[in-house]
């Protein structure tokens, strides 16, 4: 009797590279980044800490860099309420 394949396992998703492409991928079609790791390991085996790992990272990437705002002396503030 012949092998039991079975036609729906999932595939390894264990590159870097490709698990990044597809978070980028799934980020750029909308979906919020707490989803991404539970739809990526619904169709296929991945490793969840480097998932997160790479996440992290594109989200860091993804964010808007913040500038820290000029700190103003008391002469300065004094200078503005006076004029």
């Amino acid at each position: 009797m012949g092998r039991n394949v079975d036609d729906c396992a999932k595939r390894r998703l264990v590159e870097h590279d490709e698990i990044e492409f597809a978070i980028r991928f799934m980020t750029s079609r909308g979906v919020k980044h707490d989803d991404v790791p539970v739809q990526l390991a619904r169709y296929y085996y991945v490793d969840i800490d480097e998932v997160n790992a790479v996440l992290a990272r594109v989200a860091a990437d993804a964010a808007p860099a913040v500038k820290p705002k000029q700190a103003t002396t008391d002469r300065e503030t004094k200078l503005r309420n006076v004029a």
